[in-house]
Order: C-alpha cells, then sequence, then structure tokens
C-alpha cells in the first residue's frame, strides 16, 4: 500500500485502468481461443464421424452396385482420412492410428485400397474383406471418435477454467481498486470538494461583506455578481441586476456608455483588457438617477470562450467632499499669504498717492503748480488707482473656486502667480528669475485658478525656506518649457534643499516643518492632488544644482509636468 500512496492519483488510475485492460485483453484472448478451439474440436469430430459412415456406405454401395456413389465415397473418405492425419495429434490419438494393437492409419489405407480393387476389377475377395472388415474398423473409428470428443471436451473445460479464473482476477483486481484505489481517491476528492466549496463559501462572503461594490459580467454582458455594497451603493437589488445585461444606461452615465462598451467588446473579442491596472475616478449612476463620483479598478480571466469582467467600485462621494474642505482650508491659508501680498503691493501705491495728492494741494494753494503739472499729478494718481484695482481683480480670480475647465497659456498663470508674491519677495530681497525656453504657446486645459494655487503654493514655500538662510542672495528660478508631450515648469530655490529624512514626508497632509502658527501643512498634499487628479500630471521634487548669470546654486526643485494641448 505504501507503494501506491507514492504515486498520484492520475498515476493510481492510469494502473487501474491498464489492469483492467490487461484482464479483459486476457479473457478476449482465452474466449477467442474457445471459439477457435471449439470449432476446430467441431470439425475434427465432424470428420472422424463421416469416417465412420463412409465405411459403411462403401460395402452397401458395392453390393448395389452404385459406381458413382462407390467412387465418391472411396475419394471422400480417403481425403477425409488424410487430412486428419496431416493435423496435430494427442499421443493418445497417435498411437491409435500409428500404434499397435489398433493401427488405423493402416486399416484404413487398406480398407480404402480394397475398394479401389474392387471398383477397377470387381474381384470378389476384395469385396469380401470390406464385407468382413467394415465392423471392425467402424469400431475402431468410433473408438477414435470418442477420443476426439474427450479431447475437445477437456480442451472446452480447461479455457472455461481459465475464463472463471479471469473472471475472478477481474473480480478481485476490482475490488483492489475500489478498496485501495478509488475508495482514497473518492475520499480525497469529497475533501477537496469540501475545501473548494468552503474556499467558495468565503469567496462569496468576502465578495459579500467587501465594503467596495464588486459586479462580474460574462462574455455576454450578462451580470453574474452583484454585492450587497453594490446594492447599498447603486440602488437597485441584487434580484434586479442578475443575469441582467450591462450595456444599457442603468447604472452607467450616458456620457460614458459608448466607451463602456466598446472596451467591454474589444475585451470579449480579443481576450486583453485595455486598462486591467489602471484604476480610474469616474461618475457612476444610482436607481435614481443621481450620478456620483466612483474610483473603479477592473480585473479580468478569459480562458478560452469563457471571459469575465470583474469591476471593484468605490463610492467616493464624501471623500470628494473632504477634498472640497481641504482645498478649502488651503486656500484660506493662501488668502493669508495673499492679503499679506496685497498689503505689501499697496503699500507703496498708496504712499505715493498720498504724497502726490498732499503736495499739489500745498502748492495749489500757493499758486505754485500750473495745469500742465496738475494734469500729470492726476495722470499717475490715475496709474497707482490702476494698478490697486488690478491687484484686486488677482486677488477676486484667485479667491474665485472656478473649476471650469478652459485653455490657457500656461505663461499667463505663471507670471499671474508671480505678480500676487512679488511685494513680499522684494520685501525679503529675493530674486525672482524667470525663463520661459521657448516662445510657441504653451497651452493646458484645466481650471486655471487651481493651478495658480500650486505655483502660490510652491514660492510661498520658497520663500519661507529662504527667510531662514543667512544667503548673501536669495533667488528662485522658474523655467517653462516643452518635453516630449508634456509642459514642465521648474520652481528652484537656492536655500540649500530638503533633508532627506523630510522629503519623504512633504506630501503627506497636515506635515509642517514651520511653526502651527505660521504653516498647516496641506499647500503640498492639495497641489499634488491638483496635479495628478485635475491636471492629469505629475509634481515631484529633488534636491539639484543650477545656474543663474554663469553662477552655480544648490537647493529645492519641484518639477510640474502637465499634458500639453494641441
Amino acid at each position: 500500500m505504501n507503494f501506491l500512496s507514492s504515486f498520484s492519483f492520475t498515476k493510481k488510475y492510469i494502473f487501474a485502468l491498464a489492469l483492467i485492460a490487461i484482464l479483459s485483453t486476457l479473457g478476449y484472448l482465452n474466449l477467442t481461443h474457445l471459439i477457435k478451439s471449439q470449432t476446430k474440436d467441431a470439425e475434427l469430430i465432424n470428420v472422424s464421424g463421416r469416417q465412420r459412415m463412409l465405411s459403411q456406405e462403401i460395402p452397401l454401395f458395392a453390393l448395389s452396385y452404385k459406381e458413382n456413389s462407390f467412387k465418391k465415397a472411396i475419394s471422400l473418405m480417403e481425403k477425409s482420412h488424410n487430412d486428419l492425419i496431416s493435423r496435430k495429434m494427442s499421443k493418445e490419438l497417435h498411437d491409435i492410428y500409428f500404434s499397435k494393437p489398433v493401427m488405423l492409419d493402416a486399416k484404413v489405407k487398406e480398407y480404402i485400397a480394397r475398394a479401389n480393387s474392387f471398383l477397377n476389377n470387381r474381384d470378389g475377395r476384395s469385396l469380401s474383406y470390406l464385407l468382413n472388415n467394415s465392423q471392425k474398423l467402424l469400431k475402431d473409428l468410433d473408438y477414435a471418435v470418442s477420443v476426439y470428443q474427450n479431447e475437445a471436451e477437456a480442451r472446452t473445460k480447461e479455457l472455461q477454467q481459465n475464463e472463471f479464473y479471469i473472471l475472478l482476477l477481474t473480480l478481485f483486481t476490482l475490488a483492489f481498486e475500489a478498496l485501495f484505489i478509488f475508495r482514497p481517491a473518492n475520499s480525497i476528492i469529497n475533501t477537496k470538494t469540501k475545501e473548494l466549496n468552503a474556499q467558495k463559501e468565503y469567496a462569496d462572503m468576502i465578495t459579500q461583506i467587501n465594503t467596495n461594490a464588486i459586479i462580474a459580467i460574462n462574455g455576454n454582458l450578462e451580470i453574474l455578481t452583484f454585492n450587497k455594497s453594490a446594492e447599498r451603493i447603486f440602488g437597485y437589488s441584487a434580484k434586479e441586476m442578475l443575469h441582467t445585461k450591462l450595456n444599457d444606461d442603468k447604472i452607467i452615465p450616458l456620457k460614458f456608455l459608448d466607451a463602456h462598451n466598446k472596451g467591454l467588446l474589444e475585451f470579449m473579442k480579443t481576450g486583453e483588457l485595455k486598462h486591467k491596472d489602471t484604476v480610474f475616478q469616474l461618475e457612476a449612476q444610482r436607481k435614481d438617477k443621481t450620478v456620483f463620483p466612483i474610483r473603479i479598478s477592473f480585473g479580468a480571466k478569459a480562458e478560452k470562450d469563457k471571459k469575465i469582467v470583474v469591476a471593484n467600485i468605490q463610492d467616493i462621494s464624501n471623500e470628494k467632499e473632504k477634498d472640497e474642505l481641504i482645498i478649502q482650508q488651503s486656500r484660506y491659508a493662501a488668502m493669508g499669504e495673499m492679503i499679506g501680498n496685497i498689503a505689501h503691493q499697496w503699500r507703496q501705491p498708496l504712499s505715493s498717492i498720498s504724497t502726490l495728492a498732499s503736495g499739489s494741494r500745498i502748492r495749489y494753494k500757493n499758486h505754485l503748480i500750473s495745469d500742465e503739472e496738475l494734469d500729470e499729478t492726476f495722470a499717475k494718481i490715475k496709474e497707482y488707482t490702476v494698478h490697486l484695482s488690478q491687484t484686486i481683480d488677482d486677488f477676486r480670480d484667485f479667491y474665485k473656486n472656478n473649476k471650469a475647465k478652459e485653455l490657457f497659456k500656461i505663461e499667463d498663470v505663471v507670471k499671474k502667480s508671480i505678480t500676487l508674491v512679488e511685494a513680499t519677495y522684494v520685501e525679503n530681497n529675493i530674486e525672482l528669475v524667470f525663463n520661459q525656453k521657448r516662445e510657441e504657446e504653451l497651452l493646458v486645459n484645466g481650471s486655471s485658478s487651481q493651478l495658480s494655487q500650486v505655483f502660490l503654493n510652491i514660492l510661498n514655500n520658497a520663500k519661507d525656506a529662504l527667510k531662514e538662510k543667512s544667503i548673501e542672495k536669495k533667488i528662485v528660478y522658474i523655467e517653462i518649457f516643452k518635453e516630449d508631450a508634456d509642459i514642465v515648469v521648474n520652481i528652484t530655490d537656492n536655500a540649500g534643499g530638503i533633508p532627506q529624512d523630510v522629503a519623504a514626508k512633504i506630501y503627506e497632509p497636515y506635515f509642517t516643518t514651520k511653526y502651527k502658527s505660521q504653516g498647516t501643512g496641506i499647500g503640498l498634499f492639495m497641489s499634488k492632488r491638483i496635479i495628478e487628479q485635475l491636471f492629469g500630471g505629475s509634481l515631484n521634487n529633488k534636491n539639484r544644482e543650477f545656474s543663474v548669470d554663469s553662477k552655480t546654486y544648490f537647493g529645492a526643485s519641484f518639477s510640474i509636468r502637465l499634458p500639453i494641448e494641441l
């Protein structure tokens, strides 16, 4: 049994089938041999029996002078005798034919010779021989026939006994296989079946308790799985959705329906899922037709004609609301910076307006100002007020939370962001160097105010980093250029770079290296989310060297990469 236990079920199964095949073959061969043996024995018995009949007919045909029948009987008896003695014989038969006391071969040949003699010469001595020896020959022939019959019966019995032994061996083999191969195999199969059922129940339980909606469809776009979270998220019951086709606008908004169906049909045709490892932020539709934001990823399995697509769907409505709150907090934090910037930008124009107005009033009272000088003063005052008004417009544009997508030039947003921080940069003796390497228009599609917020966050962080450093020449270097199909905006300062232990955390929410009163820790976190999720771009940083006016500086560089709109 240990020998068998070392084999796999497949090998045991093949071994069992091989044994049955061998036994079946043996049984077939034995049965075939039995049939052939019985046929041969029947033929021998028939021929030997015909000999005894002919031995009696020959004298009768001789007495009745039926020459043709007599001649035919002699020929047939001679032919039959020659056939019998030409065949393989047992020792007993061989002795009957060729040994004393019977010597049947010699007797038969003598009998045939006498019959031919009478046929040719009509001599009385030959006829007398035939008449006197026919009964004696019949007795010897009967003896031979009985031996033929006994041997045939013995061979048949032996073959039948072999058949019985093969049957017993077959039954024993079947019992052995049932006990030691199929019963253990059946036990293993039952165990495996229970394990598979348990795994299926576990998988079904995991699917059902998953907080994400799990929806699976087959090659005919029929829904196979619609878990409890899917019921909760979409408002449909599993009974309503199972075995219906997922190619209408029941849970898929119309604007995504064509792309959805096209992608599914392409997968069912090719077996290749285009966005298998991609996570999308899209929209879905509830039973009450309300549209809500989702995060969705796809898995697929294709085997021959069987194809399955599984969608893992997360309702991110609350997450979006939290994002909006964080964005608003970020904007409020940026507003504080903006108000400080406006105060710095207004101080000089207001001082100039005050100086011009008070000086002109005194000179006007003392008749020391001409009409031309007065017009010039009014023009300067107007120029300063326009500058103040423009500052208010810039602040208002930034404060507007405009999410509408539009095509805009990246250069314009960068310049506007520079304008908003310029006054505080001057106050802190920070030089802003702007370099656009190409003159062509580089267009971006999205919300310019949200992108401006990203630039302001990075510019304000650079200012704060430089304020803490005792550096003779403080520089923030901004460059814009096109690289492949992207626009790249690099903002680099010479504050010495970000420490390695800090660099890994700067995009985490509420992480800040500033005093709590000076920083919220959400600026870079939101900047990264805006660039990646709203613009489909990337925001990364590294410490690097850069050159301005042939001088080399070192500091932190933030690289914003955005897809170009042609």
